[in-house]
């Protein structure tokens, strides 16, 4: 791997170890189109007994399923049909369209937690801008831990530069946190 290709790797792609996470008072989840791949993380979570408390699950519609019922209700719906889980353990949150207002429109339920850990997961090349966002909103960024998801694109740490396509979805998330810290969205404290 190239200097530049490990310093662009360093600073977007931010997971932690799913081994290495400690149980979490609440999970936050920012949907993507990557639906199966979301549930089977929350599974893992859940059934590492990482999650101790609420999952709130946030997303309204994704780029490639906009006919489709929103993320959310499609995320909350495999995990009770095809996991098992109890619909009761889900906050909902269906109105946020990207990341800022997955994290904005999700504060007011986490505001009403008292909480010591945050599970974050999100496509694992925006965990960046999932984190700056988050401080920009006064989340408690040293509580937050974080898990990627990689979804059919193969867009991870290990294997971005290696298709053109993932290449230039990685860039355009660099650009994307360049817009978002001109408009103010952002805090890189």
């Amino acid at each position: 791997m190239n200097k530049d290709i490990k310093a662009i790797t360093d600073f977007l792609f931010i997971e932690d170890d799913i081994n290495d996470i400690k149980k979490s008072d609440l999970v936050l989840v920012l949907c993507n189109d990557n639906i199966d791949k979301i549930c089977e993380l929350i599974d893992k979570v859940i059934s590492m007994n990482k999650a101790t408390g609420k999952i709130i699950i946030s997303g309204c519609s994704g780029a490639l399923d906009k006919d489709k019922d929103k993320e959310c209700y499609r995320v909350c719906n495999m995990l009770c049909d095809k996991y098992g889980y109890d619909k009761n353990m889900f906050i909902l949150e269906n109105n946020a369209k990207n990341i800022y207002e997955n994290l904005l429109y999700s504060q007011k339920y986490i505001l009403n937690y008292n909480v010591n850990n945050i599970i974050v997961i999100g496509a694992a090349f925006a965990l960046r801008r999932i984190q700056l966002c988050a401080r920009k909103l006064g989340y408690p960024v040293d509580k937050m831990q974080y898990l990627g998801i990689v979804g059919e694109r193969n867009i991870g740490k290990d294997t971005w530069w290696k298709s053109d396509v993932a290449k230039e979805r990685v860039y355009a998330e660099l650009e994307r946190i360049g817009k978002y810290l001109i408009k103010g969205d952002l805090d890189i404290k």
